[in-house]
Protein backbone atom coordinates (compact mmCIF):
# COMPACT_ATOMS: atom_id res chain seq x y z
CA UNK A 1 0.00 0.00 0.00
CA UNK A 2 2.65 2.69 0.71
CA UNK A 3 4.17 2.02 -2.92
CA UNK A 4 0.54 3.09 -4.29
CA UNK A 5 0.75 6.14 -2.21
CA UNK A 6 4.10 6.88 -3.53
CA UNK A 7 2.64 5.99 -7.25
CA UNK A 8 -0.70 8.45 -6.08
CA UNK A 9 1.84 11.43 -5.56
CA UNK A 10 4.24 10.68 -8.67
CA UNK A 11 1.29 11.43 -10.62
CA UNK A 12 0.14 14.37 -8.88
CA UNK A 13 3.37 15.63 -9.50
CA UNK A 14 3.48 14.59 -13.15
CA UNK A 15 0.08 16.30 -14.19
CA UNK A 16 0.77 19.44 -12.11
CA UNK A 17 4.50 20.03 -13.98
CA UNK A 18 2.52 18.92 -17.62
CA UNK A 19 -0.53 21.77 -16.30
CA UNK A 20 2.88 24.39 -15.80
CA UNK A 21 4.05 23.52 -19.15
CA UNK A 22 0.61 23.91 -21.31
CA UNK A 23 0.27 27.36 -18.78
CA UNK A 24 4.29 28.62 -20.20
CA UNK A 25 2.99 27.52 -23.47
CA UNK A 26 -0.25 29.08 -23.95
CA UNK A 27 1.23 32.47 -22.37
CA UNK A 28 4.12 32.30 -24.83
CA UNK A 29 1.66 32.24 -27.31
CA UNK A 30 -0.52 35.05 -26.69
CA UNK A 31 2.73 37.16 -26.61
CA UNK A 32 3.59 35.43 -30.14
CA UNK A 33 0.41 35.97 -31.58
CA UNK A 34 0.61 39.92 -31.81
CA UNK A 35 3.21 39.40 -34.41
CA UNK A 36 2.92 38.69 -37.63
CA UNK A 37 1.68 35.21 -38.86
CA UNK A 38 3.04 33.26 -41.47
CA UNK A 39 0.41 33.86 -44.16
CA UNK A 40 1.04 37.33 -43.47
CA UNK A 41 4.63 36.59 -44.16
CA UNK A 42 3.93 34.63 -47.67
CA UNK A 43 1.59 37.06 -48.86
CA UNK A 44 3.83 39.83 -48.18
CA UNK A 45 6.94 37.82 -49.92
CA UNK A 46 4.19 36.98 -53.08
CA UNK A 47 3.55 40.92 -53.34
CA UNK A 48 7.31 41.91 -53.63
CA UNK A 49 8.26 39.12 -56.00
CA UNK A 50 5.17 40.53 -58.14
CA UNK A 51 6.29 43.64 -57.79
CA UNK A 52 6.82 44.95 -61.87
CA UNK A 53 9.35 47.22 -60.32
CA UNK A 54 12.26 44.54 -59.71
CA UNK A 55 11.68 42.29 -62.97
CA UNK A 56 13.94 44.58 -65.37
CA UNK A 57 16.44 43.83 -62.42
CA UNK A 58 16.04 40.14 -61.72
CA UNK A 59 16.29 39.71 -66.17
CA UNK A 60 19.62 41.75 -65.87
CA UNK A 61 20.63 40.04 -62.92
CA UNK A 62 19.95 36.47 -64.91
CA UNK A 63 21.47 37.55 -68.20
CA UNK A 64 24.25 38.54 -66.59
CA UNK A 65 24.93 35.22 -64.45
CA UNK A 66 24.73 33.47 -67.92
CA UNK A 67 27.15 35.39 -69.64
CA UNK A 68 29.72 35.04 -66.71
CA UNK A 69 29.14 31.35 -66.68
CA UNK A 70 29.69 31.37 -70.90
CA UNK A 71 32.57 33.10 -70.38
CA UNK A 72 36.09 30.78 -70.50
CA UNK A 73 38.77 30.95 -67.79
CA UNK A 74 40.93 33.58 -68.12
CA UNK A 75 44.85 33.07 -69.44
CA UNK A 76 47.05 33.55 -67.19
CA UNK A 77 51.32 34.15 -68.13
CA UNK A 78 51.88 30.93 -66.80
CA UNK A 79 49.78 29.60 -70.06
CA UNK A 80 51.26 31.19 -72.47
CA UNK A 81 54.91 29.65 -71.66
CA UNK A 82 54.50 26.77 -73.55
CA UNK A 83 53.42 28.57 -76.91
CA UNK A 84 56.36 31.30 -76.34
CA UNK A 85 58.81 28.72 -75.63
CA UNK A 86 57.47 26.92 -79.28
CA UNK A 87 57.59 30.41 -81.38
CA UNK A 88 61.01 31.10 -80.19
CA UNK A 89 62.01 27.48 -81.08
CA UNK A 90 60.28 28.02 -84.53
CA UNK A 91 62.16 31.08 -85.28
CA UNK A 92 65.19 29.59 -83.52
CA UNK A 93 64.52 26.32 -86.57
CA UNK A 94 63.67 28.53 -88.77
CA UNK A 95 66.80 30.71 -89.02
CA UNK A 96 69.01 27.64 -88.44
CA UNK A 97 67.34 26.29 -91.93
CA UNK A 98 67.71 29.32 -93.92
CA UNK A 99 71.25 29.10 -93.04
CA UNK A 100 71.40 25.70 -94.25
CA UNK A 101 70.01 26.08 -97.30
CA UNK A 102 72.74 28.85 -97.71
CA UNK A 103 75.25 26.30 -97.28
CA UNK A 104 73.37 23.68 -99.31
CA UNK A 105 73.66 25.89 -102.33
CA UNK A 106 77.24 27.24 -101.53
CA UNK A 107 78.32 23.32 -101.61
CA UNK A 108 76.56 22.69 -104.99
CA UNK A 109 78.98 23.39 -107.68
CA UNK A 110 76.27 23.87 -110.62
CA UNK A 111 74.25 26.48 -108.23
CA UNK A 112 76.48 29.36 -109.02
CA UNK A 113 74.74 31.93 -106.62
CA UNK A 114 76.99 34.03 -103.60
CA UNK A 115 76.91 32.75 -100.71
CA UNK A 116 74.90 34.15 -98.46
CA UNK A 117 76.18 35.65 -94.94
CA UNK A 118 74.45 32.83 -92.48
CA UNK A 119 76.94 30.60 -94.82
CA UNK A 120 79.94 32.06 -94.57
CA UNK A 121 78.85 32.15 -90.35
CA UNK A 122 78.10 28.45 -90.16
CA UNK A 123 81.21 27.61 -92.67
CA UNK A 124 83.59 29.50 -90.50
CA UNK A 125 82.77 28.19 -87.25
CA UNK A 126 82.78 24.86 -88.89
CA UNK A 127 85.93 25.18 -90.10
CA UNK A 128 87.20 25.96 -86.67
CA UNK A 129 85.73 22.96 -85.00
CA UNK A 130 82.17 23.48 -83.94
CA UNK A 131 79.25 22.18 -84.44
CA UNK A 132 75.38 22.52 -83.48
CA UNK A 133 75.75 26.15 -83.99
CA UNK A 134 73.28 28.68 -83.45
CA UNK A 135 73.00 31.73 -84.91
CA UNK A 136 70.81 33.64 -82.07
CA UNK A 137 69.84 37.21 -85.23
CA UNK A 138 68.95 37.64 -88.55
CA UNK A 139 71.95 37.75 -90.53
CA UNK A 140 71.71 40.58 -93.09
CA UNK A 141 73.97 41.85 -96.06
CA UNK A 142 75.19 45.26 -94.87
CA UNK A 143 75.43 47.29 -97.73
CA UNK A 144 77.08 50.41 -96.30
CA UNK A 145 80.13 48.50 -95.24
CA UNK A 146 79.77 48.46 -91.72
CA UNK A 147 80.64 45.57 -89.47
CA UNK A 148 78.04 43.39 -88.85
CA UNK A 149 78.22 41.52 -85.38
CA UNK A 150 76.04 38.55 -85.35
CA UNK A 151 75.40 36.36 -81.96
CA UNK A 152 76.41 33.19 -81.76
CA UNK A 153 75.87 29.60 -79.78
CA UNK A 154 77.58 26.66 -80.71
CA UNK A 155 79.46 23.33 -79.31
CA UNK A 156 83.30 22.04 -79.68
CA UNK A 157 84.14 18.96 -77.41
CA UNK A 158 81.54 18.81 -75.42
CA UNK A 159 81.17 22.37 -74.43
CA UNK A 160 78.91 25.02 -74.97
CA UNK A 161 80.56 28.44 -76.53
CA UNK A 162 78.88 31.75 -76.86
CA UNK A 163 79.59 34.73 -78.51
CA UNK A 164 79.58 36.91 -81.52
CA UNK A 165 81.18 36.52 -85.27
CA UNK A 166 81.48 39.87 -87.05
CA UNK A 167 80.86 40.31 -90.71
CA UNK A 168 82.57 42.95 -92.87
CA UNK A 169 82.59 43.43 -96.47
CA UNK A 170 80.88 40.02 -96.92
CA UNK A 171 83.37 38.11 -94.90
CA UNK A 172 84.10 36.91 -91.65
CA UNK A 173 86.28 39.43 -90.36
CA UNK A 174 86.21 38.13 -86.62
CA UNK A 175 85.29 35.35 -84.41
CA UNK A 176 85.13 35.79 -80.49
CA UNK A 177 83.52 32.52 -78.93
CA UNK A 178 83.86 32.27 -75.04
CA UNK A 179 82.69 29.37 -73.48
CA UNK A 180 79.68 29.73 -71.35
CA UNK A 181 81.68 28.62 -68.06
CA UNK A 182 83.61 32.04 -68.83
CA UNK A 183 80.78 34.27 -69.88
CA UNK A 184 78.17 32.99 -67.05
CA UNK A 185 80.64 32.17 -63.61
Amino acid sequence: MPQLGVALVLLALVLVSLWLVVWRLARVERRVDGLARSDDVQKIVEAAGSDARFRPLEEGIRRVADSLGRLPTPLEAKDLVPLQERLELLARVTDELRHHVDELRSRDPIAAAELGPGARVLRTLEQRGFDSIRILAQVLEDEAGEAARIPVEAHRAGMSYKGFVTLEDGRVAEVALKPVTEVFP
